[in-house]
């Protein structure tokens, strides 16, 4: 399957920066970053942050 599912509180990595998903409208994600700005991406744009191990 190549779905995009990303659920609050989940890291992920947007094409402006690391943050934590704080909201997932259908194929809008809402992103806070950590430089403190909120924004919306389409699924397709985000990747989940499991890079860390």
């Amino acid at each position: 399957m190549n779905e995009h599912l990303f659920l609050k509180g989940q890291r992920v990595i947007s094409p402006q920066g690391e943050g934590e998903v704080i909201d997932a409208i259908g194929d809008k994600i809402v992103v806070k970053l950590d430089n403190g700005k909120t924004e919306t991406f389409p699924s397709g744009d985000l990747e989940d942050d499991n890079s860390a191990g």
